[in-house]
């Protein structure tokens, strides 16, 4: 009859698959999330800000344009709140200067672009004191 009545080869337990599956990555672990792929951090003297991207741009076809000036190391175009906006980044602070200076009146599919230097928000300025 054995331990626990049901049957041989488990010791009463019975077969649990989800037993199994919880040894793989453990619990809170992020199931998967680390497989995305992130932007390197880049150094902010590096990058250039785009503005005035028309919604349809894709970030391959900024790369294309950056690409006329020097090699990018990383391209990305901004959807939601910063929709319109985008990032060029280069690998040396003399590519930066004439990407600049090149790219400044170019257009993208039919629009103007405007080219800054790359400036992070601080916190405190993102929420203005109420």
């Amino acid at each position: 009859m054995g331990y626990g009545g049901n049957g041989k080869g488990w010791g009463g337990w019975g077969y649990n698959p989800m037993m199994w599956m919880s040894w793989g990555k453990g619990y809170g672990k992020g199931k998967g999330w680390g497989n995305r792929r992130r932007a390197p951090r880049i150094d902010p003297t590096l990058k250039i800000w785009i503005g005035n991207i028309p919604e349809d741009v894709t970030w391959k076809e900024l790369q294309t344009l950056g690409n006329t000036v020097g090699a990018t190391k990383w391209v990305e175009v901004f959807k939601g709140k910063g929709k319109g906006t985008g990032m060029i980044a280069y690998k040396t602070v003399e590519e930066v200067a004439s990407a600049m200076d090149a790219l400044r009146g170019q257009a993208l599919n039919g629009q103007v672009i405007e080219v800054d230097t790359w400036v992070k928000k601080d916190p405190e300025e993102k929420a203005p004191d109420a």
